[in-house]
């Protein structure tokens, strides 16, 4: 017994098995450009098939008072990793969460690849929550195609794609189960998360190399799907000092139009993943 609770096993897993009942669940997401997000549509499916509800709410565009927080069981918060961190968007997201209903919170992050360097992202968001009074008891990495400066081929992108699909039923019954996991980065990923948060300052210059080039139709998609309300549509686009890096507008543009002007223009890949399921405007909910 751990504080009343008992512990048991899931394929092989130890756990610490709380007895609650869970019905409602809630995520908050941000997915730049639509992996974070692809995660948690497959995660969400494997709730519902547990009987659990699920609601989700895209984090650049939830006003907090507004969610019934009292009537969830689990919190959840899902993010890419940036710069072997959580984006500087979900830890503000994660200040403004009230503190007068303390919950277990469970956190889903994607990062390009496979690395040891990348598992300490999750500190500085945990430390956050930890003041609100909240107890992360799940930090689940998976991996997902990159989409900043290294380009996967088709193969090696259905084949992460497969891999998260695969692992999501096991996620979705351990977080029910209220499973406890959660990995400790060593040294070096712990230095990394700290010298990363850099990227919230460098973020804000690189983002004003970006422009839209001729082909550009005036839409303001880019601008209406910013996440950061980063980009000016009009004659022509501004682009001002709140980048957050996250990509989207590179990708969502249906014309191809926006650009970054060197030294930065390698940050852009050649084209988006031509595998359907990973279309932008599709994961992103715009």
């Amino acid at each position: 017994m751990v504080n009343g609770a008992r512990i048991c096993y899931y394929k092989r897993i130890k756990f610490i098995y709380c007895g609650v009942n869970m019905k409602n669940v809630c995520i908050f997401v941000f997915s730049g450009t639509g992996m974070t997000q692809y995660v948690v549509d497959k995660i969400a499916q494997q709730f519902e098939m547990l009987d659990v509800k699920v609601d989700q709410y895209p984090i650049e565009k939830t006003q907090i008072q507004q969610v019934p927080f009292n009537t969830y069981d689990l919190l959840g918060i899902a993010y890419p990793v940036h710069a072997f961190n959580a984006p500087k968007i979900v830890i503000n997201f994660a200040k403004q969460l009230p503190a007068d209903v303390p919950s277990n919170v469970f956190l889903i992050s994607t990062a390009g690849e496979n690395n040891p360097v990348n598992y300490s992202s999750s500190k500085l968001l945990i430390k956050t929550l930890r003041e609100k009074n909240y107890h992360v008891f799940y930090d689940k990495q998976l991996y997902m195609p990159s989409n900043f400066a290294v380009q996967y081929d088709e193969s090696t992108t259905a084949a992460y794609l497969a891999t998260a699909t695969a692992k999501a039923p096991q996620i979705a019954q351990e977080i029910t189960l209220e499973a406890f996991d959660r990995r400790e980065g060593n040294v070096l990923s712990k230095c990394m998360h700290l010298i990363g948060r850099a990227e919230w300052f460098g973020c804000i210059f690189i983002g004003k190399l970006f422009y839209a080039d001729h082909n550009c139709n005036h839409c303001g998609l880019c601008a209406k799907s910013c996440p950061n309300q980063n980009i000016i549509s009009g004659a022509q686009l501004h682009f001002k000092w709140h980048c957050g890096l996250c990509m989207r507008c590179l990708y969502i543009c249906p014309q191809h139009a926006i650009q970054v002007h060197q030294p930065f223009a390698f940050i852009k890949l050649g084209e988006w993943y031509k595998n359907e399921e990973l279309a932008v405007s599709r994961n992103t909910k715009v």
